[in-house]
């Protein structure tokens, strides 16, 4: 068994065995709730989210993962846990360690979601009053929102906004459009990624880029602007929340 193999082997997932226990030393971490804080109502509402989602695991059939390079990996989006069959490649190691590998998310298993609230029960959950919810939508602040008929929905695993503004990736799923009058050239890219202009707090960059067919433009927009963005995304229901970055615990190393 070459370096690579055997780190490879060491850092990551191949029987539900290993799931669960992973999953267990995650519900430990979320309910520590260090880095980022969460307030404790969604801090349990998270940790209600992992219990449904180990109980989906234990009650599946998951084969033991044998051929190389493969391996299971679960991701919580937010507002939804996924199990996914996962393949590597392109694996570099510098230090004993794994530096860089390219993953690719072959199929999405498992996937539970959070339970959802309407814009009253969200405010009382958070002590304020439901037209300040509707504001924060307006605004793209909510995320994981959703558009259900004339009303909105929102995760009871989403913490209500901070203030400033935090980088965002949305990945337009299943290969759908956006449509947008205002910003048309949402309907033929599948990232969208807005970031925030460091020397100027006012004015935000908006990369859209279509990964398929290896096209990439740039919008520079207002503080006003970016938040019209924003909800027409969220409104579209066509997107996720990506690059998410979580706590991934060492089973091997915690044995």
């Amino acid at each position: 068994m070459d370096i690579k193999e055997k780190l490879f082997r060491e850092d990551y997932l191949f029987t539900r065995e290993d799931i669960l226990k992973s999953l267990e030393l995650f519900v430990e971490h979320e309910r520590l709730n260090e880095d980022p804080a969460y307030s404790s109502k969604v801090v349990k509402n998270r940790v209600k989210l992992c219990g449904k989602f180990i109980a989906a695991v234990k009650k599946s059939k998951l084969p033991v993962l044998t051929e190389l390079w493969w391996y299971y990996e679960y991701q919580f989006l937010g507002n939804s846990i996924e199990l996914n069959l996962c393949q590597a490649d392109d694996i570099e190691v510098e230090n004993d360690e794994i530096s860089s590998m390219t993953s690719t998310v072959e199929h999405t298993l498992i996937k539970v979601e959070c339970d959802y609230l309407t814009v009253e029960q969200y405010a009382a959950m958070h002590e304020v009053e439901p037209v300040t919810v509707r504001q924060w939508i307006r605004r793209g602040k909510l995320r994981h929102a959703k558009k259900n008929g004339r009303d909105w929905l929102i995760p009871d695993t989403e913490d209500k906004p901070r203030r400033g503004f935090t980088s965002v990736l949305y990945i337009v799923e299943n290969e759908a459009h956006i449509e947008s009058d205002e910003f048309p050239m949402l309907s033929a890219c599948d990232l969208i990624t807005i970031l925030q202009d460091q020397n100027n707090k006012n004015k935000f960059i908006c990369y859209l880029d279509d990964s398929k067919n290896k096209f990439n433009s740039k919008l520079e927009l207002t503080r006003s602007e970016v938040e019209r963005l924003e909800h027409t995304i969220i409104e579209s229901g066509k997107t996720r929340v990506g690059g998410n970055i979580q706590f991934i615990p060492n089973i091997r190393g915690n044995m």
